[in-house]
């Protein structure tokens, strides 16, 4: 049973749930151009393949020239426990390509799965190759080009990314996933009109996608036709209530359209929860391979569903994997804190901040916790340490400022609700906050000038026009 309070506080330790699962990719390698194409794979030195310094290519059997080579990147940067498995896999290549009855299906196939390994642990630029091998022996399959485009979206390249899913929607024309993701693509790179087609085909197929809506929705309020852009948008966050990204966009559609109102509303809740897209095909991808990455990503669309126990069991196994992985850790413990564990959460996150004393993101979580067990010192520092950690994360300035104000600092208060809003105009609780506080010090002035510039901001809430009204 969940404890009392703990989603409100865990919206706060969740805040950037999407965003945590990105990873900055390690070092990867891709044939050079004079490489010899006699090589169907070549093999880099790597921590598992002591004295292997020559790079010596493992010859393959289709004909020399038809595909270019593979390399396995450095990965010596891994655990050892997943450079066993890249191995593994790379050896089934290897094996598969040596194979001279073969047949052009089990080829593809093999490099594909290679291509997942390599998706997996971020070396895109790997993934690609390996996807776009697939493709070429197995023209008609519309997955090896779905996944090449995600590895080229993940690896920058949004152009190559887009004619990807373009060749994968021409073989599989009512795919939703490809839907989704070529309009994303195509918004991204401001092609709006071919967006625009392309969400309508997908919501054409299911309307009740939250995620075809929220597209649809974006791609409307980028043409500037802001009723569209509301009417989907009402429609994808009632299809899911949890995506609070789609809050921006609507409040943003809601403010051109007059509905001030609505669009503070809006505002205050938005958050970066993204509505769910079923796609089966990238999650087989993405959990390839036991690592950090795979569980973490297990754990994020758990936490997702609410399902906590799930959450739970997918970051211990990717702790089993990486137990350094502080990222996995401070998950593990918003997972305990929000199934009510909050003696559990208290104990992860301490550990996060040992292990790596600059993640923001757990001194904060760590800080609401204390705060709402009436801690209001402790939290105070942990808040502090956050904003020492990240100078520009606006909610911990808030949340400190709010924290200095019940333990009677209020000009120390204030100096944090001057930087929130400095970084985050929207934070309208620092707005609020803040104007409570001049009050307090008898700073009429100031407390004018202040409420003045929040209601520029903020025009349609009533909580600042009462304010205002207390200084007038």
């Amino acid at each position: 049973m969940t404890h009392p309070g703990a989603l409100a506080v865990a919206a706060i330790a969740t805040a950037a749930l999407c965003a945590a699962c990105s990873r900055p990719a390690p070092s990867s390698s891709t044939p050079a151009p004079g490489d010899s194409p006699a090589a169907a794979v070549r093999s880099a030195p790597s921590a598992s393949t002591p004295g292997d310094s020559s790079a010596a290519p493992v010859h393959g059997a289709q004909p020399a020239g038809a595909l270019p080579p593979v390399t396995l990147p450095d990965i010596t940067a891994l655990s050892p426990a997943v450079q066993q498995q890249i191995h593994s896999r790379f050896s089934e290549l290897t094996r598969v390509l040596d194979a001279a009855a073969a047949p052009n299906a089990e080829r593809a196939s093999a490099y594909g799965q290679f291509g997942h390994v390599m998706l997996a642990t971020s070396f895109f630029d790997v993934a690609a190759a390996c996807y776009r091998h697939a493709e070429r022996l197995a023209p008609g399959d519309a997955k090896w080009p779905y996944y090449a485009g995600h590895a080229l979206l993940r690896g920058g390249d949004r152009d190559a990314a887009a004619s990807a899913f373009e060749r994968a929607l021409a073989l599989q024309p009512s795919d939703l996933a490809t839907l989704v993701w070529l309009g994303d693509t195509y918004l991204d790179l401001d092609r709006i009109d071919e967006a625009r087609s392309t969400y309508g085909r997908a919501l054409a197929i299911d309307a009740g996608s939250a995620a075809a809506q929220f597209g649809a929705g974006r791609a409307a309020l980028a043409a500037q036709d802001y009723t569209a852009a509301a009417q989907h948008l009402q429609r994808a966050i009632a299809i899911d209530p949890r995506a609070t990204a789609v809050l921006y966009p609507l409040a943003m559609a809601e403010r051109a359209l007059g509905r001030r109102d609505e669009a503070e509303a809006h505002l205050k809740q938005r958050g970066n929860v993204a509505p769910v897209l079923i796609d089966p095909l990238l999650q087989q991808a993405d959990v390839a391979i036991e690592s950090g990455v795979s569980f973490e990503k297990l754990g994020m669309d758990a936490l997702r569903r609410q399902d906590w126990k799930g959450a739970q069991d997918a970051f211990r196994r990717g702790l089993a994997v990486d137990a350094s992985d502080s990222s996995l850790r401070y998950w593990l413990g918003t997972s305990l804190y929000v199934s009510g564990d909050q003696a559990g959460a208290e104990r992860e996150w301490r550990a996060v901040i040992a292990e790596a004393p600059d993640f923001a993101r757990a001194h904060y979580s760590l800080g609401a916790l204390l705060a709402a067990r009436g801690q209001p010192a402790l939290a105070r520092d942990e808040y502090a340490a956050a904003v020492r950690t990240a100078p520009n994360m606006p909610e911990a300035h808030t949340r400190l400022a709010d924290t200095l104000a019940a333990l009677g600092q209020p000009r120390d208060a204030m100096r944090e609700y001057e930087q929130a809003v400095r970084i985050d105009p929207g934070q309208v609780d620092a707005w609020i906050n803040g104007a409570r506080t001049l009050i307090v010090l008898e700073d009429t002035d100031h407390a004018r000038r202040w409420i003045a510039d929040a209601r520029r901001v903020h025009p349609s809430r009533r909580d600042l026009a009462e304010l205002e009204s207390r200084v007038r």
